[in-house]
């Protein structure tokens, strides 16, 4: 018996093998997720909000949230979904109003030119939000009536590199200027979320 047929003879015993566990352990994990919605649910919560938290700690901002886009509804008559997004997320300072309740199945349309330079991949930042700013134009109009002073955004990626949400800093106590070096931690931490959301949504 040669060599080669030694070794074709192995790697098939092996594929005949270890292919059906690998496809069963994936099988039971997925399955164990779909068992326990719940469950992995608030596991979600915690690893987002803990993320926000210490966002919101590190900055010494008064409101940290996140808002995810989805759809809801269709266009008539083509039936295509219209785009929407939703504030899910909101962590506070003692002395916040919440907001969250405002922006829930907002259409993506009302704050393009904002949503649009997040999806460029850049940072807004809104160091004195009674300036009215047209890039902006949609978002900054309702930075002074929450009573933000100052207010950054951020957007969430997934590992395959797509806009999937907006992470924000608001500061309502101050006006607040980050610095470069902040930005970037804030970055890093939001790079995480979107990690952790993708992992969750992938099932």
């Amino acid at each position: 018996m040669t060599s080669e047929l030694i070794i074709g003879m192995t790697t098939a015993v092996l594929t005949s093998i270890i292919g059906p566990i690998a496809v069963h352990y994936v099988k039971l994990i997925t399955e164990k997720k779909k068992k326990d919605p719940l469950g992995e649910s608030m596991k979600l919560n915690e690893l987002i909000i803990t993320k926000m938290e210490s966002i919101r700690l590190d900055n010494h901002a008064d409101r940290v949230w996140l808002l995810q886009f989805h759809n809801g509804g269709h266009f008539y008559p083509t039936g295509k979904s219209i785009q929407k997004f939703s504030m899910v997320y909101e962590v506070l300072s003692n002395s916040a109003i919440p907001c969250q309740h405002q922006f829930q199945n907002i259409p993506v349309s009302l704050f393009s030119k904002a949503i649009n330079v997040l999806h460029k991949g850049k940072v807004i930042c809104v160091d004195d939000a009674t300036i009215a700013d047209k890039q902006y134009e949609g978002f900054t109009s309702v930075i002074p009536g929450s009573g933000v002073k100052s207010t950054y955004m951020f957007p969430v990626y997934n590992i395959k590199d797509h806009f999937i949400g907006i992470v924000g800093a608001d500061f309502s106590s101050k006006k607040k200027a980050l610095d470069m070096a902040q930005l970037t931690d804030v970055e890093i931490e939001i790079s995480t979320i979107g990690g952790v959301l993708d992992n969750y949504l992938t099932y």
